[in-house]
């Protein structure tokens, strides 16, 4: 039975939490609410996950949604702007002033067909939001209404006049004959370009694979026209996602796609003209882009989709309307299909089925990875979650397509901080019936972090089913079992608690596991897996320039998720037994810093005690500091800030359960202590000892240097990679 004493504890934490949740911007905790609720509620467990769902949808933040389907208003409000602006124009002395470069990075190919009040919007977006040298090229075809009027206001552009309306491809291609630009840009007169969307395409050239780049299409009314567009077996095509929320974050990142429109297309010159440019075949109109980004496939370039590049578009303006559009798709889609049959039998067929597989280019190389973790793993989150970041990192450098999941935690929006745009971002927490029908079904691996992620995933996700047709990895992140029995040695609250899984077991339902560390590979392999591999952690060396006598603190970091973690144990416990001594032989103040530790140390706060909460840049609190300490009683896997602060300069004191976790030599590498005397008594030592700290600081720079290479940990990811177990159950 529970003593007032503790029952009172529990209750005081319940309040300081829901006094914490409604801070501002205090989404940790205002969800840590929502799931306390939600999991005490006598439900069955998909009931409870539709609960917290709605509870976090206006908790924590709206999920997101479709648009209105009518674009007719939207496009109304857009003619009445742009007939307006255009009487403007015509009834004054105004003229219209463009990029006159004569080495252009841009080259904007712009074809008119009468709607000059659409057009003049369209050009006047070019000349405000281009963010790159340019010229525009302008042809008209044979337009009957005031733009050629326009036209004469036009100053700096190249204008090409047809006595014909020639149609969309052959006019490109005059255009293109005369550009001067290292890159083409192929942009509707319909067509709005949104600040940044320039710089943002023009910065996938990078890789010389890639051949053209095209951008997130939005509609009149702000819904999605297409983000990328998939090509099906038929010849006919998809605009990914249309209808839906452009901000979703199925269409927030960077992916191969089978082709983009000429909406918005960026595409080297070189490659343009030796590509034979847009096919006179599919003249005057329809298909002449998607057959240019065919060949481009075939060449080996690829085509890709750019979230940060926003176009706006009123659609079929100058065609005629949806109905004579259509009509002429379909002639051409014909046309398509008998040219490239070989190639289309490699397509998918048609349908929704398939769609979370298709919008990633057919083409493309590499695997499908889904990669598992409580949240979004941002560096400065700590426990583990930087080595999860730098997984995703390399298995993106590695030329792999990459979505990642949260399963304990709601994705928040803005969550590309450190996180590559090549990555999607999914939440499992909120939709784990689509992880399983569309997201597994469609990966080659699924690699899923930590114990209590792999339990749900097996227990919930994949329940009932008798196959999986992808290849599971288990990150052990550390060995859990081993932490749980060094904090049951300490006894306190919480220290019995015992978790609803054997930690083994679930490794050993895995086709693969990967382990930090050597002894935790051993462990692993005495327990019956037999696929294990070691994934530790990479830095590189990035000491500060500071000096001994230039620094005068000593520093703790790391991440705090809730009260009941190692990393909150060990610094109360350095504060309360150790500090008082060291503070008082060195007159020194002590730093704490990392994710968490304002909200839940914040009462450590003192004249000698900083508590700082989470930083983006960690290097400043790094040069200030003479020693870093990382007292910790119990623990799992490897200390990363440990390392880190290796890599920063700042040599350590550490206690004896971090000293067999990363096995450096003591007094050479590092200070280790296995009581509170003795830690005091080294970091008063470390602090006053000018020769020890360089020997410390040098040695351990040449550790991480030796065990912390990218180059090692690549190869590690790699070798996970390589793996072919011999079946999958």
């Amino acid at each position: 039975m529970q003593s007032l004493t503790e029952i009172m504890r529990r209750q005081k934490k319940r309040v300081r939490t829901l006094l914490r949740a409604f801070r501002p911007g205090n989404v940790d905790d205002r969800y840590r609410v929502v799931q306390g609720v939600c999991t005490r509620l006598p439900l069955p467990v998909r009931a409870r996950q539709r609960v917290c769902s709605w509870c976090l949808d206006r908790i924590v933040g709206r999920t997101w949604s479709a648009r209105p389907a009518d674009v007719r208003p939207a496009q109304k409000a857009w003619d009445k702007q742009g007939r307006a602006r255009l009487r403007q124009l015509l009834q004054g002395g105004e003229q219209l002033a463009c990029s006159a470069t004569e080495h252009p990075t841009v080259s904007f190919i712009v074809v008119l067909h009468d709607r000059a009040h659409l057009s003049l919007l369209s050009l006047e977006s070019v000349i405000a939001n281009a963010d790159a040298s340019y010229e525009l090229i302008v042809v008209d075809n044979a337009s009957t209404d005031e733009t050629g009027l326009m036209l004469d206001r036009l100053q700096g552009a190249k204008v090409i006049r047809n006595p014909t309306n020639v149609g969309f491809g052959p006019a490109c291609m005059q255009a293109a004959a005369c550009a001067a630009g290292e890159y083409l840009c192929f942009f509707n007169n319909d067509a709005l370009l949104s600040p940044a969307t320039i710089s943002a395409a023009l910065a996938n050239f990078a890789l010389a694979s890639v051949g053209a780049v095209g951008g997130k299409v939005l509609l009149a009314n702000g819904a999605l026209q297409e983000a990328g567009n998939i090509v099906w077996s038929d010849g006919s095509a998809l605009g990914y996602g249309r209808g839906d929320d452009p901000q979703a974050p199925t269409y927030e990142f960077r992916r191969p796609v089978d082709y983009c429109s000429a909406v918005f297309l960026l595409t080297p010159r070189r490659l343009f003209a030796e590509l034979g440019g847009f096919s006179s075949e599919f003249a005057p109109a329809y298909y002449e882009d998607t057959d240019y980004c065919m060949a481009l496939w075939q060449k080996g370039f690829q085509i890709i989709y750019e979230p940060l590049a926003v176009i706006r578009h009123y659609e079929s303006a100058t065609s005629g309307g949806n109905e004579f559009a259509q009509a002429r798709m379909a002639e051409h889609q014909k046309k398509f299909l008998h040219k490239w049959s070989t190639v289309l039998q490699r397509h998918y067929a048609p349908g929704l089925s398939p769609i979370s597989a298709a919008r990633i280019a057919v083409g493309a190389s590499g695997l499908r990875i889904l990669y598992v973790d409580d949240r979004i793993p941002h560096r400065n989150l700590g426990s583990g979650y930087p080595r999860s970041n730098d997984i995703l990192r390399q298995l993106v450098a590695l030329g792999h397509h990459v979505t990642c999941s949260t399963l304990m935690f709601p994705l928040l929006r803005d969550e590309y901080s450190d996180i590559p745009r090549e990555i999607e971002l999914f939440d499992g927490l909120r939709n784990r019936a689509a992880l399983t029908k569309d997201y597994c079904r469609c990966s080659d691996i699924v690699w899923i972090s930590r114990p209590h992620n792999l339990h749900v995933f097996m227990t919930q996700c994949l329940a009932g089913a008798s196959t999986r047709h992808f290849r599971l990895i288990y990150d052990a992140e550390a060995i859990f079992s081993e932490r749980a029995q060094q904090k049951r040695a300490l006894g306190g609250p919480s220290a019995g608690a015992v978790e609803p899984y054997d930690e083994f077991a679930l490794a050993r339902s895995a086709d693969t596991v990967v382990v930090v560390s050597e002894s935790d590979r051993i462990a692993m392999l005495q327990s019956g897996v037999r696929s294990v591999h070691v994934v530790g952690f990479q830095l590189s060396p990035s000491p500060a320039s500071t000096g001994f006598a230039q620094r005068r603190t000593f520093l703790f970091v790391g991440g705090v998720h809730g009260s009941d973690n190692p990393n909150a144990d060990s610094i109360r416990y350095f504060c309360r037994a150790i500090w008082p001594t060291v503070q008082k032989a060195t007159g020194a103040s002590l730093v704490v810093a990392g994710y968490g530790t304002d909200q839940v140390l914040g009462d450590l706060n003192s004249s000698t005690v900083r508590v700082l909460g989470a930083q983006e840049n960690l290097r400043p609190v790094y040069e200030q500091a003479r020693a870093f300490v990382v007292p910790t009683r119990y623990a799992a896997g490897l200390p990363f800030k440990a390392y880190e602060a290796a890599a920063f300069g700042v040599p350590l004191v550490v206690s004896d359960i971090i000293a067999r976790q990363m096995k450096w030599r003591d007094g050479i590498d590092y200070l280790v202590a296995g009581d509170a005397d003795t830690f005091a008594q080294k970091c008063s030592h470390l602090y006053s000892d000018e020769a020890l700290w360089q020997t410390l600081r040098a040695n351990a720079l040449q550790r991480v240097i030796d065990e912390l290479s990218p180059d090692a940990f690549a190869k590690s990811i790699r070798s996970v990679l390589n793996e072919r177990p011999a079946a999958m159950s």
